[in-house]
């Protein structure tokens, strides 16, 4: 019996795109259910009955269930060039997963979302004001990681790469100019040069 993934997605979520370029990249055919973040869809009662976290993406893989985006790509690319076995190389990927949910998301993705989807929101000034620093220490400290000539995160393009890329390449959008991080700026073209990349869809 052919493999069945089911995504529950969102064009506007870096996190979802994540899991699609992953996909992508990978070869597999995702199903996809498209979720209203704005109107708040992810938090109906059926699909947090499904999905406690309430958030996307979310992942059925036959009958197993996954939420959290870098999860997700762990779990998609065990086994594969994407995901190193060896423990050391495999755990740097995952240090640099970390970081982009603790500091990249809690930064640039935060205030993306506020300055380009809810600029009517009365905190949306405080929160872009609070959060924008913090995306901006994460850049820095990737454009001080790929000094010396480092094409990719940790060694050979990974599901780090994937992970940190969706959000980074999206700092225009959080009011952080790329023209600052030039070797942000060249990884990033290294990322989208790869096997299979697709490109995160229109909102």
């Amino acid at each position: 019996m052919a493999r069945r993934l089911l995504l529950y997605d969102s064009a506007i979520s870096g996190n979802a795109y994540k899991v699609r370029l992953c996909a992508a990249q990978l070869g597999l055919s995702l199903e996809r259910v498209q979720l209203d973040l704005l109107k708040g869809e992810a938090l109906a009662p059926e699909f947090k009955a499904r999905n406690p976290f309430g958030r996307v993406p979310f992942l059925l893989d036959d009958d197993f269930a996954l939420a959290e985006s870098n999860a997700i790509l762990c779990h998609l690319a065990r086994g594969t060039p994407l995901f190193p076995a060896e423990p050391r190389r495999q755990s740097l990927v995952l240090q640099w997963m970390f970081f982009e949910q603790n500091q990249v998301e809690m930064g640039l993705a935060v205030a993306r979302y506020y300055m380009k989807f809810r600029p009517d929101h009365p905190k949306a000034g405080a929160i872009v004001e609070q959060s924008r620093p913090r995306g901006i220490a994460a850049l820095k400290t990737i454009e001080a990681h790929l000094d010396g000539g480092r094409r990719f995160l940790v060694g050979d393009y990974t599901v780090a790469d994937i992970a940190l890329f969706a959000y980074a390449h999206l700092a225009e959008e959080a009011g952080v100019p790329l023209a600052d991080f030039p070797r942000v700026r060249d990884w990033i073209g290294a990322v989208q040069a790869t096997p299979g990349f697709v490109a995160m869809e229109a909102p």
